[in-house]
């Protein structure tokens, strides 16, 4: 118990490091891939940094879960390849233990490690879903500012703006406004010396200074004065931004909703969703079971030949989850497919383990004689 114990905290400190260090190196590259997509959009429409961090706050939980099963999947490849070439496997065997043993702590990682990404998949997904396309509504409609230029008039949203210039700083002079959101017939009126324009969350902040506001009919005028004024114009749900929430599209939709949204309407596409949500926590522990083979190849085999093999195997998994969930959604294929793909996955993934827990490493030579032990 106490060799068994000792086992399990080495196996556990050589993975885990390759783990930490694959996630945050893997993390780092798609979200370094995101930003480099929207931060000339964030800089050309001076959006706030508040806005900003918003937006790439709700990119992390996505980017984490499609993290996560590659960093499992590399690191557990990467200490069986590591065992195997310091001839530790070699060792373990001698000490009479299986493969199952010796790796039981890594299986019992990915168990948690599902249980986390179905936790993301049926709440905290759905969640940042929801304000990642309600942050980007937003963006789009600060996109529609209009460009301010001297000289001219410029209508928005009920507002006539006017400037002589503009000084190198960015400040407007002399600067003309007329504000009719609440009275197109007697719109409020502003002279300001100096203005400076900028977008917010909320849409365009005007601040004027030193000027005068005159309001009122021809009758009954009133002209007040000001060190410094502040109009803000939101540019929002008249350019288009509306918002969305939980209950408008079924991949927004929490766990709670989605099941009752399935139960009520019996629709293929709610089905194909709940599914969608289910497999990559499943598929966790398939990885678990082809990395292990994958890994174990004979020892004066390509290294660099496994590693591309594991690349495309892990690829290809992906894929094809991808493409059967939109299939079913299209009710091309039965809602089963999904379940009978992972089942496939789920054997080969078995049976290849059983060849390398037998005879120690993957090759084509074992691979046939199991098979051919299998059909006598």
């Amino acid at each position: 118990m106490i060799l068994s114990s000792r086992m399990s905290r080495y196996i556990f400190k050589s993975w885990v490091g390759a783990f930490v260090g694959i996630l945050v190196l893997v993390a780092a590259i798609f979200m370094l891939q995101k930003m480099l997509f929207w931060l000339p959009r964030l800089i050309e429409n001076d959006v706030s940094l508040s806005l900003s961090l918003q937006l790439f706050a709700n990119l992390s939980p996505g980017v984490l879960l499609l993290v996560i099963p590659i960093a499992y999947f590399f690191a557990l490849y990467r200490l069986v390849k590591q065992l195997q070439n310091n001839s530790e496997l070699d060792a373990m065997y001698a000490g009479g233990l299986s493969l199952f043993n010796i790796f039981a702590p890594i299986l019992v990682i990915g168990v948690l490690l599902s249980l986390l990404i179905l936790w993301m998949n049926m709440f905290v997904i759905p969640d940042s879903k929801v304000k990642l396309y309600n942050t980007a509504a937003q963006l789009s409609a600060l996109r529609a500012a209009p460009s301010f230029t001297p000289l001219k008039f410029t209508d928005v949203e009920g507002i006539t703006f006017y400037s002589e210039g503009k000084k190198p700083d960015g400040m407007y002079s002399m600067v003309m406004i007329s504000d009719a959101r609440e009275n197109e017939i007697a719109p409020v009126v502003y002279f300001a010396k100096l203005a400076s324009i900028n977008t917010s969350d909320l849409g365009l902040l005007i601040q004027l200074i030193d000027g005068n506001q005159l309001s009122g009919t021809k009758g009954n005028l009133k002209s007040v004065y000001f060190e410094e004024y502040l109009i803000q114009v939101p540019m929002v749900f008249e350019h288009g931004f509306s918002k969305m929430n939980a209950e408008s599209s079924l991949a927004y939709m929490d766990a709670v909703t989605l099941y009752q949204n399935m139960q009520a309407h019996k629709q293929v596409k709610s089905l194909a969703e709940w599914q969608k949500r289910w497999i990559p926590s499943i598929s966790i522990l398939v990885l678990f079971f082809l990395a292990i083979p994958l890994a174990l190849q004979a020892k004066r085999s390509s290294k660099g030949g496994s590693f591309i093999l594991a690349i495309v195997v892990l690829a290809m998994i992906e894929q094809i989850q991808l493409v059967t969930h939109r299939k079913i959604g299209l009710e091309v294929m039965p809602w089963w497919s999904t379940w009978a793909i992972e089942t496939c996955y789920i054997v080969i993934a078995l049976w290849l383990f059983f060849i390398v827990n037998k005879y120690g490493n993957l090759s084509f030579k074992h691979m046939r004689a199991t098979l051919l032990f299998t059909s006598h």
